[in-house]
Parts: C-alpha cells; sequence; structure tokens
C-alpha cells in the first residue's frame, strides 16, 4: 500500500495504452493505463527499491475475457522507466508519441520527459520491434500447436476410458511422453497416477484456460490478435526507422481491426509479415536515426530531476 500511494501521490506522467492508443478498440475494449512516478528518497538513497506499482483492477466473464470494466494500470518508477527506453522496449517507445487525447496528466517534469524522444530513439527499435513481433508469432504459432496436441489428447481419452481406468495403463501413444510418475502433453503435465476421466478434465480446463481468446482461435483457426499484434509491432519499427516517430492513432489501424476480425487468413499475416521484414532490414541500413541513444541528455535528465527531488524533501 505504501508503494501504491507513493505512485499516485508522486506521478508525472499518465497515459491511456493499448487499443485505445492504436485506435482499434471497440466498444467492448477494456482500459490500459502507463504511469511513471518519482521514487521517494529513501528508495534512491537507502536500501529500498522499486521497478513498478501494479494498480490493475480485475474483471473478467465465464470465459476468462476481461470485459470492459477492467483496467489494467501499471505504474514505473522513473529510473527503471528509463531503462527499458533506452533499450527502445516498444511498449516503452510508444508512449513518447501518445496523441494528447490519450495524456491523461502530465506534469513539467513529465513533459520534459516527453521531450526526450528524439533522445531515446535510435536504431535499435528494429532489433527490439522486430524481437517482439517475433515473439508474438511465436507464442501465436506454439499455442496453436499445443492446442491442438490437448484436444486430441481430449478425444482420445474418451475413447479408452472404458478400457483402461488410470493413466499410467496407456502405454505407449504419439501424444503422450511419459516417465515414471507424470506423463506429458503438449505443454501440461499431468499425474500418471490419477484416473483417465480426471486426466481428461483437467485437460478440458486448461483448453478453457489457454487463451481469454480461445473463440477467435476457434472461429478463425489462429489468435487474430497475435496476428494483428505482429503486424503492428513491425510496422512501427519501419515508421521509426523511416520517419523517427509514431502517429497516434495509428494510420493502419483500419488494416490491424481487419486483421483482428479475421477478415485475413493466418498465411495472409504471415506472408505480409514476411513482406515487412525485408522492409525493415532494408530501412536499417539508410536510416538516419542515431545507433545508440543520447544518454549524456537522458542523464543530465535523471540528475537534474532527482536533484530537486532530494532538494525539496531536505527543504
Amino acid at each position: 500500500m505504501k508503494e501504491q500511494k507513493m505512485a499516485q501521490d508522486n506521478l508525472i506522467l499518465k497515459i491511456r495504452t493499448g487499443s485505445h492508443l492504436y485506435g482499434t478498440n471497440t466498444e467492448d475494449s477494456d482500459d490500459d493505463f502507463v504511469g511513471i512516478f518519482l521514487e521517494d528518497p529513501e528508495y534512491l538513497l537507502g536500501l529500498s527499491r522499486v521497478d513498478q506499482v501494479d494498480l490493475s483492477e480485475k474483471s473478467k466473464d465465464d470465459s476468462g475475457r476481461n470485459t470492459r470494466d477492467a483496467k489494467d494500470e501499471t505504474i514505473y518508477a522513473l529510473r527503471h522507466f528509463m531503462k527499458l527506453a533506452v533499450d527502445n522496449n516498444p511498449n516503452i517507445v510508444e508512449l513518447f508519441f501518445a496523441n494528447e487525447e490519450n495524456i491523461l496528466f502530465c506534469n513539467d517534469v513529465g513533459r520534459e520527459l516527453l521531450a526526450l524522444r528524439s533522445a531515446i530513439i535510435s536504431k535499435n527499435v528494429k532489433h527490439r520491434f522486430l524481437g517482439f513481433s517475433h515473439t508474438q508469432k511465436k507464442k501465436m504459432v506454439l499455442k496453436m500447436s499445443n492446442r491442438e496436441a490437448i484436444k486430441q489428447a481430449i478425444e482420445y481419452l474418451k475413447c479408452v476410458e472404458d478400457r483402461y481406468d488410470y493413466v499410467a495403463e496407456i502405454k505407449h501413444h504419439p501424444l503422450f511422453s511419459r516417465n515414471k510418475k507424470e506423463i506429458t502433453v503438449a505443454d501440461m503435465k499431468i499425474s500418471a497416477g490419477i484416473t483417465c476421466k480426471k486426466a481428461r478434465k483437467q485437460l478440458e480446463d486448461r483448453v478453457k484456460k489457454f487463451s481469454h481468446r480461445e473463440g477467435l482461435v476457434s472461429k478463425y483457426g489462429f489468435d487474430t490478435k497475435f496476428g494483428m499484434h505482429i503486424i503492428r509491432l513491425i510496422q512501427e519499427g519501419i515508421t521509426l526507422l523511416e520517419c523517427g516517430h509514431l502517429e497516434f492513432p495509428l494510420p493502419e489501424r483500419h488494416v490491424l481491426g481487419r486483421i483482428k476480425q479475421g477478415l485475413f487468413t493466418l498465411n495472409d499475416v504471415l506472408d505480409l509479415a514476411d513482406g515487412y521484414e525485408r522492409d525493415i532490414e532494408k530501412l536499417y541500413l539508410v536510416s538516419k536515426l542515431r545507433h545508440s541513444p543520447d544518454l549524456d541528455t537522458i542523464n543530465k535528465f535523471l540528475i537534474k530531476t532527482y536533484r530537486r527531488t532530494l532538494c525539496a524533501y531536505i527543504d
């Protein structure tokens, strides 16, 4: 509670992020917020440390999906935030270009922070945005593969429940990897000592929790929200390398919305991503962005800001 109060009392900037920032939100979209706060002196000079504070409020429907009443809110300590920014973390870089409509709070220090965008952005955005995109693709493909394997295992167990009482009785099957105590199905481990019916129930529960976007996978054959973010991240990297800034709401929001709505097939998304990846590699070679952030300017800002904080505390 103490750190939550510190984050709220010492707030310098708060931005609405996610679909509302991108322009892909619908009437059912939940709210995402990111803020930055100044740490109290004991966190700057003493043993106490804090990187971020979670002020989220959970609200989920029966499928596990966030309702419009849910709030995802993370408030970063300034020093930790700047480390992520210097690394050109995509979720952090975007904040420097938020449009006025989505800047919910900003004091003088917050404005000084936003003015550092040109010192923050470097050619490293290619590696970071492309890396985040690849992570989204890997999660999408892996979850699809795991989901199918688990569903096949459920159907198999339905067929053999009358023949086998316990999982341990299943000696050989390509869906099951086993040792003496456990059987592994995709990304899930099951005790070999339980009944087949109980194992099937565990697998069915896993499918329900696999993703709150299970409906998208069932309807379109892949998680279209993952697909949307794969393309969004590469497009943002391209724009930064080419123009040195981002515009919100995103100019490509209509295409991104169509991907999310399932109007693109999985192959369409992957082909689009391949083309954009070729573009970003070419742009990286000719981009006029600096090769690394301007650490001197960033350090001067941090030193000046924290000196003011400490002086105010002493006074």
